[in-house]
């Protein structure tokens, strides 16, 4: 029995050195802020927010008219087009062509206008589940900071039911060597002690469980050094949101919550895509304009004559009466490679030369395209009565949670009360006890379930307190005041 209790006062110690190295002390305001900030889930809504928002910048630019430059080089060999000409011969050469095109949408029965306002309510939406991701995750963080304070109080409670049994036990121990009480006494009391211990050490478990779970929802290490600023429950300022009836927090959800607002938005969005998709059932009308021009060289040019022989040309040159034929030198010509310099010889000329202009409109009637139009329209239409489920679905459930909130805070209040009342009457029971104990007219196993009765009274007051704490500022959170302590 000795040789547990030691362990026990060696591993109290232990958390005791654990708990007291240098730790930075956060508040509720900092945990929540941090975790509104670096929680995956809330980044993750924020990227998916960044994403529709380029998606709307660059539908937003689309009315802007194009501008393309086109450039292509090249070089054929064989039978290949002269571009300067618009003649095929049989020689090798280097083309380039190059053009400048531009397009502008007219008319288009507002399709794009409202594209650009689909995308736009779809970026506001995203925004607000980011802000809906954001509350969550506060609203978790405060949770679990609440529930780490309660831990910590339970340690601070057990610590000092242990050393009123230790201060007991010492007494009892001295009583009993003095012979004034029997060795049970002294037994008993240590019994007690070694489950108290067992308390204490639990409790700072549990403790250091929570402190994980915190660090999890903030995003951080957990073997980062920090600890939390434990206000007085008392001290904890609750609004008196119980006056109110659970329609007048539910009307305030409705004008704060970002998840309605969002919902609303999303079907603004659906609304505005029906409308995109109508118009492009209807033609369109652009204008473009369009400068080209082009240069050919051949990569070898003729530098001489080859005679072979000599053919009749069917012609005669008269002298007098005597008529002679007429012949022609027959041979090929002979080419030599150009350098790289004669190759772009008549650069300039050649593209002012083959320089074109165009310019127009261009109408296009959608008469068939296999339902794709259509198609477009009627899944904008189920878009639509998607969006109004949502919102019906999402009313009902924030309604429902607003009413099972304002009934918890009511029953933890109720409860709250009648914790407290019991552990006045706990505590006036064991300060009769110990009188009597103390003038020796009551056993110690008595003396010793009145303690541990006034010690589950206290606990399960602090249970009570913190329950209504918190389910308070759940209300509090839906009223639109956030998050705070």
């Amino acid at each position: 029995m000795k040789s547990f209790i030691f362990t026990a006062f060696l591993l109290t110690l232990t958390f005791q050195a654990a708990q007291a190295q240098v730790k930075e002390r956060w508040d509720l305001r900092r945990c929540v802020d941090y975790a509104m900030k670096k929680n995956i889930s809330v980044r993750s809504a924020d990227i998916t927010a960044r994403q529709t928002e380029i998606g709307y910048k660059q539908s937003n630019l689309s009315q802007i008219p194009s501008l393309a430059y086109n450039l292509s080089h090249g070089f054929s060999f064989g039978r290949t087009l002269d571009r300067t000409s618009n003649v095929y011969v049989s020689r090798s050469a280097m083309f380039q062509q190059m053009s400048l095109q531009s397009n502008a949408l007219l008319f288009n029965f507002n399709s794009t206008r409202n594209q650009i306002a689909s995308n736009k309510y779809a970026w506001e939406a995203d925004k607000a589940a980011t802000e809906k991701a954001a509350n969550d995750i506060g609203l978790n963080v405060a949770q679990q900071y609440l529930r780490t304070m309660l831990s910590m109080e339970q340690v601070e409670l057990n610590r000092v039911i242990l050393g009123q049994t230790r201060a007991q036990l010492s007494n009892t121990r001295k009583l009993v060597e003095a012979g004034s009480l029997p060795e049970l006494n002294a037994a008993e009391l240590e019994a007690t002690y070694t489950r108290d211990s067992a308390s204490l050490l639990q409790s700072q478990i549990q403790v250091d469980q929570d402190m994980l779970s915190l660090k999890a929802l903030l995003t951080v290490p957990a073997d980062y050094p920090m600890d939390i600023e434990t206000p007085p429950i008392e001290k904890i300022p609750v609004d008196n949101i119980l006056m109110e009836s659970p329609e007048a927090v539910f009307a305030m959800a409705l004008k704060s919550q970002p998840q309605i607002r969002g919902n609303g938005l999303r079907l603004i969005s659906a609304e505005k895509a029906l409308a995109s998709a109508k118009g492009q059932m209807y033609p369109s009308l652009s204008a473009f304009a369009q400068l080209n021009t082009s240069f050919n060289s051949f990569l070898n040019s003729p530098s001489g004559f080859n005679v072979t022989g000599e053919q009749a040309t069917g012609t005669y040159a008269k002298d007098g009466v005597n008529q002679f034929p007429v012949y022609t030198p027959v041979g090929k010509v002979v080419y030599g490679k150009n350098n790289f310099g004669q190759l772009w010889n008549g650069y300039w000329s050649q593209l002012n030369d083959q320089f074109g202009q165009a310019v127009g409109l261009s109408l296009s009637v959608p008469i068939f395209n296999g339902w794709r139009a259509k198609a477009n329209v009627e899944r904008a239409k189920l878009n639509i009565e998607r969006s109004n489920l949502t919102i019906e679905s999402d009313t009902l459930r924030l309604k429902q949670d607003v009413y099972g909130a304002y009934n918890l805070a009511l029953g933890n209040y109720q409860l709250y009360l009648a914790r407290v009342k019991a552990l006045e009457t706990a505590q006036r029971s064991y300060d009769l006890a110990t009188r009597r104990y103390d003038l020796g007219v009551m056993q110690t196993i008595e003396w010793l379930n009145n303690q541990t009765a006034l010690a589950t009274a206290r606990i399960n007051k602090l249970i009570a307190q913190y329950n209504y704490v918190f389910a308070m500022k759940v209300l509090e959170f839906y009223k639109g005041q956030g998050v705070k302590l």
